[in-house]
């Protein structure tokens, strides 16, 4: 049977699909500026990828305390580098961003691919979905990831595989098998091993097993999947002579609180995300049932809510609950123009409802996003450019000790920096995980040849008592050790935005 669509929603797709490829866009963008740090976590991955492609997983996932530089601090599991590593050694591009976002930008594809296979299959309004997706597409915790050095996408994307392999694109039920279960393990095996946060799916599609009165099919999946994983984890530790837990796990340090939330939601623009999910809620009212789409975006949304309480760190962590919400989107069938006739019988018919809120609330959100899109990467480019343009990193011998920002500088002149995520190591020297002797001692015996960062370093360290939480990337410039070593052994040079630190010359006073 044809599902019904309104005229609104046919004007509306044109509009959406130009959204779409405005998000795509910023990915072409970001894969043609291979020396650019568009999205500030790029850096640290960056860092992560020299460090694979110089050495091994040793290397990858350093075990000895970060006592040795370089210092690189590894948060993600292995499969987002190793993809990258191949991509670089196929094009000739280490040292920049091209293989990493390469993989991000395919993965994205994938997953707008999968999306529009579910919405063909379960016959959801391709207008409605579109409109839906461009908004979310645009929320900044999303569309900075579009073609960025980050791990979120393909985990996703992933993620997406074995949700399609377990349910299909008919309904919302778990395919009767061994095989789609199989092939769904063996999806979220490699999404756990692209993020580690990336576990909600396959805790939800086993309650939906459980739910299902398949209990057995329930338990060896959930079993077999987080016993072969918790065997991969124990094999890379081992690898890495306990390398890949300190550091996908050392740098989770920092106490739970509220404000770490509100941080994370301020960061993802909540005024553009919270009108789709009311509106996704609203038209799916009366549809909603305990089954996997459902519970799915709920243990998604607690699972990255626990990790913005814990961390912080970024509103990378609404993604997948975004995501989870446009699966929901499509699974259920209360959508714009899909009444049955005896719905409407009874009075149930949405339409006016539908074409007249629905679309001046998500045309709101469109405006909303994509000038806050267009300028945000504006800001990012001309910040960018005037920085570059301002310091002229010089040949050196050594580490030199700098922000995330400038880690493609240092790469492309074949060096490595002291540091790739300042955060991380500031909360760990903040909560006595890591010692910054080593780096104090060739601060003050200056081998390292200069410092750069974006932090006012100041003429005081950190105040007694204040650390990461108040200061974020300014504790671990300011935090004593390192600033007394810094102050005391190097000039500072301040131009805009940036502290130039040089060796201070062995004859002044």
């Amino acid at each position: 049977m044809t599902i019904p669509r309104s005229r609104v929603w046919r004007f509306f797709a044109p509009l959406n699909l130009l959204l779409v490829g405005f998000v795509l866009f910023f990915a072409g963008l970001r894969i043609a500026r291979p020396q650019t740090v568009f999205y500030y976590t790029e850096g640290p991955v960056l860092g992560s990828l020299a460090a694979l492609e110089s050495g091994d997983l040793p290397d990858l996932y350093p075990a000895d305390g970060w006592l040795e530089p370089p210092l690189v601090l590894t948060l993600y599991p292995p499969v987002y580098f190793v993809g990258a590593a191949a991509l670089d050694r196929m094009l000739g591009s280490g040292g920049t961003f091209t293989g990493l976002r390469i993989v991000s930008a395919a993965a994205l594809l994938g997953l707008l691919a999968l999306l529009g296979l579910h919405t063909f299959h379960r016959r959801a309004p391709p207008a409605w979905t579109l409109a839906l997706a461009a908004t979310l597409l645009l929320t900044p915790g999303v569309y900075r990831l579009a073609g960025g050095a980050q791990a979120d996408i393909l985990a996703l994307m992933l993620t997406w595989v074995g949700i399609t392999a377990a349910l299909g694109t008919r309904d919302a039920r778990v395919r009767r098998g061994v095989f789609p279960l199989l092939a769904a393990a063996a999806a979220f095996f490699f999404a756990f091993f692209s993020k580690q946060s990336f576990v909600a799916a396959p805790a939800a599609l086993t309650v939906s097993l459980l739910l299902e009165r398949r209990v057995r099919s329930g338990a060896i999946f959930a079993v077999g999947l987080a016993g072969v994983a918790l065997l991969g984890v124990f094999l890379l530790d081992a690898t890495t002579s306990g390398g890949y837990l300190a550091n996908t796990l050392g740098a989770l340090t920092g106490a739970s609180g509220w404000t770490n939330l509100v941080s994370s939601l301020r960061a993802s623009g909540p005024l553009q995300w919270l009108p789709v999910v009311a509106t996704v809620l609203l038209a799916s009212r009366g549809q909603l049932r305990l089954g996997f789409p459902e519970i799915y975006l709920v243990a998604s949304t607690a699972l990255h809510t626990i990790a913005m309480l814990k961390t912080g760190s970024s509103a990378n962590y609404l993604v997948e609950p975004i995501f989870a919400l446009l699966l929901l989107a499509v699974t259920r069938g209360s959508l714009p123009g899909s009444e049955t006739a005896s719905a409407r019988a009874a009075g149930h018919d949405r339409s006016a409802w539908t074409r007249s809120a629905l679309p001046v609330l998500l045309a709101a959100t469109f405006a909303v996003t994509a000038i806050d899109a267009l300028l945000r990467e504006a800001r990012s480019t001309r910040a960018w450019m005037a920085r570059a343009g301002q310091t002229s990193v010089a040949d050196f011998e050594g580490y030199p000790l700098v922000d995330a920002f400038f880690f493609p500088a240092v790469l492309e002149r074949g060096g490595r920096p002291w540091l790739n995520d300042p955060f991380a190591f500031g909360a760990l020297e903040e909560t006595g995980q890591w010692d910054p002797s080593r780096l104090v001692s060739d601060l003050e015996s200056q081998t390292i040849p200069f410092a750069l960062t974006l932090v006012n370093v100041g003429t005081e360290p950190a105040p007694p008592g204040v650390g990461t939480q108040e200061l974020l990337f300014a504790y671990f410039w300011r935090s004593r050790p390192v600033w007394t070593a810094l102050t005391g052994s190097y000039d500072q040079i301040r131009s805009g935005p940036l502290t130039l630190l040089t060796p201070r010359d062995e004859q002044e006073p």
